[in-house]
């Protein structure tokens, strides 16, 4: 599969490494991922940092703006309500894109439910 693979992420504060991993793994499935993405209010959250280190890949912030405004295959309520976003994962990965992006995996859940992973595709950031 050619072009920019991006892991979008969402999580909540209580997330770990772990989690984020989780979500990731099953999200990825063995894909080349690019680079990760998350909201801006969250990208020094310490398990993504660390997540990117340990991946040796690097983070995104994406405006807050621009995920409200990005489409999304899944809408949950409660993100709705809070983030005003079907999902911050899906919004994250599809924001940071220049260019028409599509979602390649939607997002998927963490074994300890703390944390959601979705890859887009693209050509340009």
């Amino acid at each position: 599969m050619a072009g920019i693979v991006i892991a979008g992420f969402g999580f909540r504060a209580s997330a770990v490494l772990e989690s984020l991993t989780s979500a990731l793994e099953k999200a990825a499935d063995g894909l080349a991922v690019t680079g990760f993405a998350a909201p801006a209010d969250k990208i020094n959250h310490p398990a993504l940092t660390a997540l990117a280190s340990r991946c040796d890949l690097p983070l995104y912030a994406v405006d807050i703006k621009i995920m409200k405004a990005t489409d999304t295959a899944t809408r949950s309520a409660i993100v709705l309500q809070k983030r005003q976003t079907g999902s911050v994962a899906e919004a994250a990965a599809l924001g940071l894109f220049t260019s028409p992006a599509e979602l390649i995996c939607t997002r998927q859940i963490s074994a300890d439910g703390r944390a959601v992973c979705a890859l887009a595709i693209g050509e340009s950031l």
